[in-house]
Parts: C-alpha cells; sequence; structure tokens
C-alpha cells in the first residue's frame, strides 16, 4: 500500500530544497566590480563558490597536469563569474585578487605571518595591456595576447599529452610546456605569401610550427611574454614587518 503522507512529505522536502537553491543563486546577483586590464573599464563579477574552492583545491593531486588544470579551472571561473568570454591572459590578476578579497578576504598567511592583498588590487590596476607586435625575419610572426577562451584550447591540448607522457620524463613536460606558452602568445606566421592565423589553426599543428621556427625568432617571442610575466610578478608582493615577501597564484592561494 502507497503511503500518501510519506509521498507529500518527500514532495515538500523537494520543494523546500529546490526553493533554498533558488535563493542560493540570488547570491549571484550581488556583484563587484573588478578592473578589467584589457579594456581599462570595470567589470560586474561574483565571488567564488564552494565548488569552485573545491574544483581549484581539488587539482593539487594531479602533478604536473594539475597545473595546467589550475590554470584552466581558474580560467573557467573567471569566464563564468564576469559573464565574459572576450577576456584576456593581461585581465587575470587583477580579476584573480579581487575575487579572492571579495571571497576569502585581503588576508593572506605567509610563512607564518600574515599579510594584505590590498593595495595589490589597486596596483593591478597599473597592469599595462601590451601591444600587438611582429617580428620580421625569415619568418613574419605576429604577437599578441590570447582571451582566456584561446589561451583554454592550447591548455586542454597540452593536458592531453602529459597524460600521454605522464610524470616519467620530466625534462620532456617541462619542454612542452615551454612551448605551449610560446603558441598562446602567436596570433599569426607569414611565410613568403603564405600566412597562417593560428587561431584559426588546431593547436597540434600550432606547436609543429612554433617547434620549426628559427631559434632567433623563439627568442624574440620569449621576450614579449617575459615583459609581461614580469610586470605580473611585480604585483605579487606583500610587505609583512617591513619585510617584502613574494607570493604565487596557487592553490594555496585560494585555500588560505
Amino acid at each position: 500500500m502507497i503511503d500518501i503522507s510519506t509521498i507529500t512529505i518527500n514532495k515538500h522536502m523537494e520543494n523546500n530544497v529546490q526553493q533554498f537553491l533558488d535563493s542560493i543563486q540570488e547570491l549571484k546577483a550581488n556583484k563587484f566590480k573588478a578592473w578589467q586590464a584589457s579594456t581599462k573599464k570595470e567589470v560586474d563579477c561574483s565571488p567564488l563558490t564552494f565548488k569552485q574552492q573545491k574544483d581549484i583545491i581539488a587539482t593539487v593531486a594531479d602533478g604536473t597536469v594539475g597545473v595546467l588544470k589550475f590554470q584552466k579551472i581558474l580560467n573557467d571561473i573567471l569566464i563564468e563569474n564576469t559573464e565574459s568570454d572576450t577576456l584576456k591572459v593581461e585581465d587575470k590578476l587583477p580579476l584573480i585578487l579581487k575575487i579572492r578579497g571579495e571571497s576569502l578576504g585581503n588576508d593572506l598567511k605567509l610563512d607564518g605571518e600574515v599579510g594584505s592583498i590590498e593595495s595589490n588590487i589597486q596596483s593591478t590596476r597599473k597592469i599595462k595591456s601590451p601591444k600587438e607586435k611582429t617580428i620580421n625575419g625569415a619568418v613574419d610572426v605576429v604577437l599578441a595576447t590570447p582571451t582566456l577562451k584561446e589561451e583554454n584550447k592550447v591548455i586542454n591540448y597540452a593536458i592531453e599529452i602529459l597524460k600521454k607522457d605522464g610524470d616519467k620524463d620530466a625534462g620532456k613536460n617541462i619542454g612542452n610546456i615551454y612551448t605551449f606558452e610560446i603558441v598562446k602568445f602567436i596570433k599569426s606566421v607569414k611565410f613568403g605569401e603564405n600566412e597562417i592565423v593560428f587561431g584559426d589553426t588546431p593547436v597540434k599543428d600550432r606547436v609543429k610550427i612554433v617547434e620549426n621556427l628559427p631559434l632567433s625568432i623563439n627568442k624574440e617571442i620569449i621576450k614579449y611574454i617575459e615583459a609581461f610575466k614580469e610586470d605580473e610578478q611585480s604585483h605579487l608582493k606583500v610587505t609583512i614587518n617591513g619585510e617584502e615577501k613574494a607570493f604565487d597564484i596557487d592553490v594555496s592561494f585560494f585555500d588560505n
């Protein structure tokens, strides 16, 4: 015999849970303003959810692949929480610091001491959006910062390759990651009348092109990337008891 009262209670509980979830979703409407370096404008942003934090922390168990997964998940979170798929890599640091501050607070533990990222959030407004650059040589290469969406395409392919190779050959893995980083920042290459637009080209083919570029050109590409990275690194320091300490954007930054 079917117990009608039990069915009624279960249905009532389901309705309560759904109402609760609907109410929680409304929290996403409580947005804050964050700086977008590529446009030099503020963008609406939502704080981290517990699931997003859990997804970030889970990458710590995956070794070298976990480092790439961390980058991809972080990109996905930035795109989702700003509702924008046009974010570029120079937008990451200002958004990450602001989201972390709004979600977990500005306090940051380093070596048993506590600093604050409040001034870092402000200083990232000075991050420069790198200009497009053309390297002329035997092969002409146009460099530009990628969108997070485009970066994720490269990261996904990198994860596939590293999963196949495993952690048995650390040197090869490092070399692959180095190559993938170069691939991200190339917009197009031209040799004679032949031009390849990287955004329209499979990542595996982009990798082949990069691996066959003259070393002198790769050195110039690295300079472009390093200048951008150095600008970012200058904003990843806090002062604790009069001593300047550097910090990284890694799993511990979101579990601190």
